[in-house]
């Protein structure tokens, strides 16, 4: 009994050493900005509710680094609830410094801390944490965990851009397992539906991710496959605030998962294609995210 005991010690504290060792890393590759852009953490995450967002970036030949996808989590351990709001990429908003554009131009202009203040400038939610992935990395995030199940709602035939050239996609409707590039082509492909859809399906893969993460057998085997996912992230989560953020999860009932979207219609404006928000039903959405 003695030998085991020392043997799971041993093992619990090079698995923590492992962890460790990336998010430390990632927290490293957090620009110095970034800290004076988050709101002040309310305490620890097992007992009080704070407010995460995801950005999904890319960079394309000859482009400046851009926000694709935007997404707010708050995550309240005391109601043991988990809500999700996904932010349009192409909504008119106010960048600080800026004047007004698309909300995800934020990035381009100032990085990650700037898409913070931007957030927080348009939903009037503090943001207390970031995750940031490069979409670079994203099928080796999803291999690494086994890849996700993903019902899909409706069939899809669209393009989808590879590089230069464009290649057809196809999806049929229902259950199916996929892997890294697969799903990354199913949350970003757009121009077969629109992008209210398209976020939709974003929220999913979130989901499938979250469960496949905090499965017994991926929590077992994530000191081994922590280095490759922490290391296509970037964020200012210690490696107790993560292991938090998982308990929390674990906990959460599936029904107390909320997804959510901000809600607008499209406009062109000086030819340009906008998501203009609808004030007095996004007030309600808020409220709802908030748990109210």
């Amino acid at each position: 009994m003695l030998v085991i005991l020392l043997v799971l010690l041993v093992f619990a504290g090079v698995s923590y050493w492992r962890v460790d060792r990336a998010v430390r890393a990632s927290n490293a590759r957090v620009p110095a900005d970034v800290e004076a852009a988050l709101a002040r953490s309310p305490g620890a995450m097992t007992s009080n509710a704070v407010n995460i967002l995801f950005i999904g970036s890319d960079q394309r030949p000859g482009e400046p680094a851009r926000a694709d996808t935007l997404l707010l989590m708050r995550v309240d351990a005391a109601n043991r609830s988990i809500s999700q709001l996904s932010i349009p990429r192409d909504t008119l908003a106010d960048i600080p410094g800026y004047g007004e554009g698309k909300i995800n131009s934020a990035y381009a202009y100032g990085g990650p801390a700037l898409q913070i203040e931007a957030v927080q400038e348009l939903t009037g939610l503090p943001v207390h944490h970031y995750v940031e992935l490069d979409f670079d990395g994203f099928p080796e995030i999803v291999d690494s965990l086994g890849g996700v199940d993903i019902d899909v709602p409706k069939v899809i035939d669209s393009q989808y851009p590879e590089g230069v050239q464009w290649t057809d996609v196809h999806f049929d409707a229902g259950p199916q397992h996929m892997d890294g590039e697969t799903a990354l082509v199913y949350v970003r492909v757009r121009y077969s539906d629109d992008d209210f859809q398209r976020m939709g399906r974003q929220q999913q893969f979130m989901e499938a991710l979250q469960k496949r993460m905090t499965s017994p057998f991926n929590m077992m085997k994530m000191p081994l496959v922590a280095p490759e996912i922490i290391g296509n992230m970037t964020t200012d989560l210690s490696t107790n605030e993560l292991i938090r953020l998982a308990w929390v999860k674990y906990r959460t009932p599936a029904g107390n998962s909320r997804k959510l979207t901000l809600a607008g219609y499209g406009s062109y404006i000086g030819g340009v294609s906008y998501v203009v928000l609808d004030e007095q039903e996004n007030q309600a959405i808020i409220s709802e995210f908030l748990g109210e």
